[in-house]
């Protein structure tokens, strides 16, 4: 019983999670539009914006080649 009750409550904290983050676009110098999962993070040590892609994967980007980054 304690085991079911901590599975729902991990996977209701899960699903509060991913009900909070709201996908940004990002525009770069080339032309082309980026999605988000949440809004980037910058670096200020290293100069880059910081994301986690639609698929997953973190993703750097360097501040010089940003435009426009927008809560869609």
């Amino acid at each position: 019983m304690k085991k079911g009750a901590v599975v729902g409550i991990f996977l209701f904290a899960l699903m509060a999670l991913v009900a909070c983050s709201t996908p940004y676009r990002m525009m770069l110098k080339d032309g082309t539009e980026v999605q988000t999962l949440d809004e980037p993070e910058f670096d200020k040590d290293t100069g880059f914006y910081e994301y986690q892609a639609p698929d997953g994967k973190h993703v750097r980007v360097n501040k010089e080649q940003v435009v426009e980054i927008k809560e869609m």
